[in-house]
């Protein structure tokens, strides 16, 4: 991790791997996550949603279209079907063992290693109360007051219902709001439900609102980063503590330069 604690001591800026080395490696899979401990990042960022039978999976799209070899939404598949997918030829065809994980194999894989932004994906009602036993059993509802400390964990959506579920049943952990942009009325009811942070698009991101959340005691990173230096050095001269990118090493040697 040398040379990541260097750069974020140097830069106070953090990097989390978006999906994992998710330009690299399919995304939201042991192959990805792995690539980014590799490569030195200690944050990673997975997305989180329920099979038919209730069981919490490690999948971005409500559908399985993109990313395996079958079709129709996650939600209407069973964990036994799911299970038996590639999730990882779509990437290249030296992936194609890689398989969709329960949110339990990563935490058992991981949750002693990283700092996870577990994003609540869908839209169940249900989703947080799957969640929430899982996190527990693996220590990281007390273990989220920090940051960016790793291991650890903050959730986060762009649902912020789900937040709201989420917070009342696990008020210790960090939560962070997904948005477009930051609004006086964002900040508002970002403190009314207890959250920590506030996490606008990198595009959206601006010196101003950036001051006017952290002043408000949120904290503020990005997400939305293109393949692109500008997004990104957008989303570090906005004041945002760090953001999501797909491709960690790059933009750490971009950020160096």
């Amino acid at each position: 991790m040398g040379s990541e604690s260097t750069f974020d001591e140097a830069y106070h800026f953090k990097l989390i791997a978006h999906r994992g080395d998710s330009a690299s490696a399919p995304e939201n899979t042991f192959a990805s996550f792995d690539l980014a401990i590799e490569k030195g990042f200690d944050n990673v960022e997975l997305d989180v949603q329920l099979t038919s039978d209730g069981v919490p999976v490690v999948i971005h799209d409500a559908t399985l279209d993109r990313t395996t070899n079958a079709s129709g939404p996650v939600s209407e598949i069973s964990l036994a079907d799911i299970q038996q997918l590639d999730a990882g030829s779509w990437k290249d065809a030296k992936f194609k063992r890689e398989q969709i994980r329960t949110l339990e194999e990563i935490l058992a894989r991981y949750a002693n290693k990283l700092r996870l932004h577990l994003e609540l994906k869908s839209q169940e009602q249900d989703l947080a109360e799957k969640v929430a036993p899982l996190l527990n059993a693996h220590g990281l509802l007390d273990n989220s007051s920090v940051e960016y400390d790793a291991p650890g964990l903050t959730i986060t959506s762009f649902a912020v219902e789900q937040l709201f579920r989420s917070h009342q049943l696990m008020s210790n952990a960090r939560h962070g709001w997904l948005l477009k942009a930051i609004t006086a009325a964002d900040i508002k009811l970002a403190q009314h439900i207890g959250l920590n942070g506030i996490y606008p698009n990198a595009e959206f991101a601006t010196p101003a609102s950036v001051t006017l959340a952290t002043e408000a005691g949120l904290s503020v990173r990005c997400w939305g980063i293109a393949d692109s230096e500008d997004s990104l050095r957008h989303a570090f001269e906005s004041g945002a503590s760090g953001t999501t990118v797909d491709w960690p090493d790059k933009a750490r040697e971009l950020l160096l330069r």
